[in-house]
């Protein structure tokens, strides 16, 4: 999808999970939006009861959260400064491109003089720096075949930790005058970060290459443009080293270049030794020496450097296709699309180590039309006994096909074990991150048996929150969204 459309899907994702009473965005807008969508893309209900990822479907959601998010824009321009605040400066790269080649630029004159040193310690260094970057992109591609993954986590971890500071002041201000917004664009926030920083990590590989590219060739074009006003003469000098060690090195360092160009190095250690600058004289032709250097970087710098551009750019052209959403968008895209077909949606409910009490089920019911959509509707599943963690992948996947979300049910009165209750958590999560669409997963707290204990005039409000907080630490350490039930029907929000 391309990033504009991915921005205002995963606002309008973060208003409608955020806004569960409509108060932003009412549920008659989403559901219409819905419907002229799928009818503008010709999107059967079929279609999205499946919930192939099919580019009619990235498009039809692309068209609804554009309907969606035009009035909220206007309404709310706040809305407006985070979107711009979560693009890249377009003129950014340009700037980087501009001071990367006045910088090779500035390495062609850094002696000051009218000397080509053919042992050119600047350009030495930056091809002993391009050959280290090789190394170790040749190393990290290494690991990450190693490891079976094919992202670059630490830097994909870093450009999201980028993106969150460069929200993070907007978010803090606007979470002080309105909560629900405040609210809104934390998720957008923690949303945008996670999907697009593949993507944005692709682009900043692009400049960084296209930068290192530009540096040598300023450096290059600083040569040229120098040899065209001034007369150069090539030679060289040095403390420790004699003729025949630098005729060894420039053989090695020019050696093939040389061959290819058909241009003549000193054959002879006596033809370097004339070259020596001795206080006297020395020194020669320069001009040879610039094409050698030109083509030596053009082939170690230049030419790598944008290929790899290339590369990265062909990566971000491959994540911005049709039909490739990140895993949090596709989990969402079939709930929402599925508002405007009335679609009944199941969420799974899977009690874990209980039994619960007759009507819990039944009282998830409106909580799940609020998380999910309009239309979801728990199916209670057979519950996994205490210790039976290592059968949820088998349960799980006999009914992945024909359910969008799932609902792991635990009991308040126990105490949560991380080899027993993590576990079961750990194994949920796995199952609902590999599905296709992924599916989103809920932990909730079954409080009726807890409840219970109570004496009817007693009031279990300090000792319900005090295990509350307990099981909310607990689950929000794996990473996932609880929420707690009680059996007059109160359910809390997730996370609450």
């Amino acid at each position: 999808m391309r990033e504009s459309a991915l921005r205002e899907v995963l606002l309008v994702k973060a208003i409608e999970e955020a806004d569960r009473t409509g108060a932003l965005l009412p549920f008659g807008d989403r559901e219409r939006a819905a419907r002229e969508a799928l009818r503008s893309v010709g999107l059967s209900a079929e279609e999205v009861a499946r919930g192939r990822l099919t580019p009619s479907f990235e498009l039809a959601l692309s068209v609804r959260a554009s309907r969606l998010s035009q009035p909220l824009l206007e309404r709310y321009p706040v809305l407006r400064d985070v979107l711009l605040r979560s693009r890249r400066p377009a003129w950014l790269g340009l700037v980087l491109l501009a001071a990367a080649f006045a910088t090779g630029g500035g390495l062609s004159a850094l002696d000051g003089s009218r000397r080509i040193n053919i042992l050119a310690p600047p350009v030495f260094g930056l091809v002993l720096w391009n050959l280290l970057v090789y190394l170790g992109l040749a190393i990290a591609a290494v690991r990450r075949l190693h490891a079976g993954t094919r992202g670059a986590a630490p830097f994909t971890r870093s450009v999201a930790r980028g993106v969150g500071r460069r929200l993070g002041p907007l978010l803090a201000r606007i979470a002080e005058v309105d909560t629900l917004l405040g609210a809104v664009v934390r998720r957008f926030a923690a949303d945008w970060s996670e999907v697009a920083a593949p993507l944005l990590g692709q682009h900043l590989r692009r400049w960084l290459h296209l930068g290192a590219a530009a540096v040598a060739a300023g450096l290059i074009a600083g040569l040229y443009l120098r040899g065209l006003v001034l007369r150069y003469e090539a030679g060289w000098e040095s403390t420790f080293l004699e003729p025949p060690q630098v005729k060894a090195l420039v053989d090695l360092l020019f050696g093939r270049v040389a061959s290819w160009a058909a241009i003549p190095l000193p054959q002879t250690i006596e033809q370097v030794a004339k070259l020596r600058w001795d206080g006297v004289g020395g020194g020669g032709a320069a001009a040879p020496w610039i094409h050698l250097i030109a083509l030596f970087l053009t082939i170690i710098a230049v030419l790598p450097r944008l290929g790899l551009a290339g590369i990265a750019w062909l990566a971000g052209r491959r994540l911005q296709r049709a039909g490739h959403l990140p895993p949090p968008v596709a989990a969402y895209a079939r709930l929402a699309l599925g508002a405007g077909q009335e679609l009944s949606i199941a969420v799974s409910v899977t009690p874990y180590a209980f039994e619960p009490p007759p009507g819990t089920v039944e009282n998830l019911a409106g909580f799940l039309s609020r998380s999910y959509w309009r239309g979801a509707h728990p199916e209670l599943r057979a519950a996994i006994v205490y210790g039976g963690e290592s059968s949820i992948p088998a349960a799980f996947d006999a009914d992945a096909h024909r359910v969008a979300g799932r609902v792991l049910l635990m009991n308040l009165s126990a105490t949560p074990e991380t080899e027993n209750h993590g576990a079961a958590i750990v194994a949920a999560r796995a199952c609902t991150r590999q599905a296709r669409p992924e599916q989103r997963l809920l932990v909730v707290v079954d409080e009726s048996a807890y409840v219970s204990r109570f004496a009817p005039a007693a009031s279990p409000a300090g000792r319900l929150e005090e295990r509350r907080r307990l099981w909310r630490t607990f689950v929000a350490g794996y990473g996932v969204e609880v929420a707690f039930t009680h059996d007059t029907d109160a359910l809390s929000q997730p996370g609450a």
